[in-house]
């Protein structure tokens, strides 16, 4: 093997890592708020509606959102092999970009503290993910 096909193995399984972390989160969250949805609609307003969910609600939503935030950069160091923490601090670091972005897209659906909260817990949350991996 050449240096270059090493190269290109590890930026291969750099990425399969950090999107491996990214499904399983993406799916994960949307199944949640799928079963929410179905089986206690009248826990979440619909977008666009003015009520927020009782805030009892929204810190368990955001329990399990860290929770599977953790999850998420587990698979994604474990996935990695190599540099475990770090392929996770990079999933965390597209979970803020892509949590920022949800929060301009559906501003006023849930409250900002809890947005803030959760895109400013993506990092840590990631890392701490990575570390159970070992690392």
């Amino acid at each position: 093997m050449t240096a270059t096909t090493l190269i290109e193995e590890g930026m291969t399984r750099s990425a399969a890592a950090v999107l491996a972390g990214y499904f399983l989160l993406a799916v994960s969250i949307a199944s949640k708020f799928w079963l929410i949805r179905y089986f206690s609609p009248q826990i979440l307003p619909a977008p666009g509606e003015d009520v927020f969910p009782h805030p009892g609600w929204l810190l368990a939503l955001l329990g399990s959102d860290v929770a599977l935030m953790i999850a998420a950069g587990y698979v994604t160091a474990r996935v990695a092999r190599r540099a475990p923490i770090a392929h996770a601090v990079v999933l965390g670091a597209v979970m803020v970009v892509l949590g920022l972005t949800w929060m301009l897209a559906f501003r006023g659906w849930l409250p900002l503290w809890y947005q803030v909260v959760l895109v400013s817990l993506a990092i840590p949350a990631a890392a701490t993910g990575g570390s159970l991996r070992g690392g």
